[in-house]
């Protein structure tokens, strides 16, 4: 079959429709990219109980066909005669202007009972007449992946599926690749069923490609990745692109609007936030613990904070609940009995209310506990066999999943309970929703794609905002963003969870897209380990966020790093990180530029300067810690 080329004033692509393959070119340069074969397949099919995996390249017939939409221009190539009478369809698609190449996957109808449940296409883009650098990867926070690191990245437990769309392990749908000349960007348009394929062995080179992985058990719809070429860029750059296009789809929200639709939000500019726990049970036949601080003691410490100077404090009440934290949800009344029941907590809430303070209660809505006093299975998530999703990881044991169908009835009864009874909430945690990976259900009553899933967690988040509540999740997931006005907090990723080295070259990719559409909260003082404390402080100064304290504080002196984190936020808090620069090979001394000013951080040496703002300094000067 005849090669196909599609091209406008920026790049050409050239298409050959027997091998499957592509070939971009830039216009006015000599950078160009091809597609390489998947040696492992580009589809997987199931038939009843087997599977198949089948190439592109090898169905039976090929048609291919061109035409013009009022976007576009498209090449589509039809893949008839593939394993179980399967086909597919591989469409590229170029617009009239721009550097960017559209790719869609769709399966074709059929009449048996054979389904594509996974397609592996595109696959790695190798660079010609130039070398890649390293890869740009939203991992949590953000990392640079040198194409050349030393140590081995593979797939993960699950593979794909441990690298799924807005999870904490691709907090954003989209990867990017920096080389010696060039860069490239690529971001899954059909973010929901889409999973970050990237391995890495010791010394490189780092592979990268999309897997679209089945919706309630097939491609029932068209999926999309797109590719945006330059000439040169560096990471900032490409997040800034990928910035552009959440704006574009409205994914992007600033803080502006959200503080003028909830004012409680804007609050906690500037502020302190403070964890409280009130009741942990462990259920453990090995460690058991069940350890109990009244609602009057914490009533007590908030009083104190005052006249330690605190202006500005959101309190996250942890363990309030019947029998403590990660216990009996969504079925926790009435509150803690041994810690005083319901007067307690209305005290400590109503003593915040007095102090001016901000207070939100931790609650869940996914993790459905078995022991839970309304606990039925008919409510839970089902796995595609019928059977319930099972674990115990957690205080409370063994668990399923509360179908996400099911959680926005919970929310209206357990905050009209709540509000009822006069407690004086201002804000409020929905634990995981904006973290674990979107949940599917195959139980008849209640299907529920990924997508449908995020529509009922962001549904949720949408009502307790309604209340007139500051609302936050646990970790700042792409999709969740319009829908939170702050998150539990962002850690760069490191070799073992909030502990340990970084992994490749940390780097602010979520705050170069969302630094002024979400606040966060500073890792420092509250998940760090001692051997990280001054990093975290550094990493909290560079990114500009929101400091925790602790509640058992009780001198002026133990607040010096917080005031100074909360002072800049005071400032620049709500403003745009409009770059960031490597300033050495390794990557640990690192400039953040903000409207009016900059923070440089040596994260080797442990070391800041601040240009500009209210705490500017005179030089270097050393993170003491």
């Amino acid at each position: 079959m005849a090669e196909q080329t599609l091209q406008n004033e920026q790049v050409m692509v050239t298409i050959d429709p027997e091998l499957v393959s592509f070939v971009v070119q830039l216009k006015g340069s000599d950078l160009s990219w091809r597609s390489e074969p998947n040696a492992d397949g580009d589809l997987t099919i199931h038939h009843a109980q087997t599977q198949a995996i089948a190439h592109l390249r090898e169905a039976h017939a090929k048609t291919v066909r061109r035409f013009r939409t009022a976007a576009d221009e498209r090449v589509c190539i039809f893949h008839e005669g593939l394993p179980g009478n399967t086909g597919a369809i591989i469409s590229f698609c170029l617009p009239p202007r721009g550097a960017t190449l559209r790719v869609e996957v769709e399966a074709l109808p059929t009449g048996t009972t054979s389904r594509i449940t996974e397609a592996r296409y595109p696959g790695q883009l190798q660079w010609q007449r130039s070398t890649p650098v390293h890869t740009v990867w939203p991992n949590a926070a953000g990392m640079l992946l040198p194409n050349d690191y030393p140590t081995a990245i593979d797939p993960g437990g699950e593979g794909v599926y441990d690298r799924m769309g807005f999870n904490r392990s691709l907090y954003q749908p989209w990867w990017g690749v920096v080389g010696d000349r060039g860069a490239y960007l690529a971001i899954a348009e059909t973010p929901f069923d889409f999973g970050f394929d990237l391995r890495h062995p010791a010394g490189g080179p780092t592979m990268t490609r999309p897997v679209w992985v089945a919706s309630l058990g097939h491609l029932s719809y068209p999926r999309a990745i797109s590719y945006t070429f330059f000439e040169q860029a560096d990471h900032a750059v490409l997040a800034r692109a990928y910035r552009a296009y959440a704006q574009a789809i409205g994914r992007w929200v600033s803080l502006e609007e959200k503080f003028d639709r909830n004012p409680n939000a804007k609050r906690l500019v500037g502020a302190t936030i403070f964890p409280v726990s009130i009741c942990r049970h462990i259920v453990s036949p090995d460690k058991p613990l069940h350890q109990v601080t009244s609602f009057a003691k914490r009533t007590e410490q908030i009083r104190r904070l005052k006249s330690l100077g605190r202006k500005k404090v959101y309190l996250h009440i942890d363990g309030w609940g019947f029998r403590g934290y990660d216990n009996h949800h969504p079925d926790v009344f009435p509150p803690c009995p041994e810690a005083g029941g319901w007067d307690g907590l209305i005290a400590m809430c109503r003593a915040a209310q007095e102090e001016g303070y901000l207070l939100g209660l931790h609650d869940q809505y996914r993790d459905y506990f078995f022991d839970g006093p309304c606990f039925t299975e008919s409510r839970a998530v089902k796995k595609r066999d019928g059977s319930l999703p099972q674990w115990a990881l957690w205080d409370g044991g063994a668990q399923s999943v509360l179908c996400a169908k099911e959680s926005l009835a919970n929310l209206r009864r357990n905050f009209a309970e709540l509000l009822g009874r006069g407690v004086a909430l201002t804000a409020s945690y929905l634990d995981v929703f904006a973290i674990v990976p979107m949940d599917e259900c195959f139980d008849p009553a209640h299907p529920m794609t990924r997508e449908d899933c995020y529509r009922w967690r962001a549904a949720g988040l949408d009502y307790v905002r309604s209340l007139g509540l500051a609302i936050s999740s646990e970790e700042p997931v792409d999709c969740f963003t319009p829908h939170l006005d702050f998150a539990h907090w962002a850690d760069y990723p490191r070799t073992s969870f909030m502990k340990g080295d970084y992994l490749g070259i940390p780097a602010p990719i979520h705050s170069l897209v969302y630094h002024d559409a979400l606040l966060l909260p500073a890792v420092f003082d509250y998940g760090s380990t001692p051997e990280n404390r001054a990093r975290a402080f550094l990493e909290g100064l560079g990114r500009v966020e929101i400091p925790y304290g602790r509640i058992d504080w009780d001198r002026l002196e133990q607040f010096q790093h917080v005031d100074l984190l909360a002072r800049l936020h005071e400032a620049w808090g709500t403003a745009d990180l409009r770059h960031h620069k490597l300033r050495d090979a390794e990557g640990m001394i690192q400039e953040f530029e903000y409207p009016d000013g900059a923070v440089t951080v040596d994260l080797r040496d442990l070391r800041y300067r601040i240009d500009g703002g209210p705490v500017a300094t005179d030089g270097w000067q050393e993170a003491g810690l």
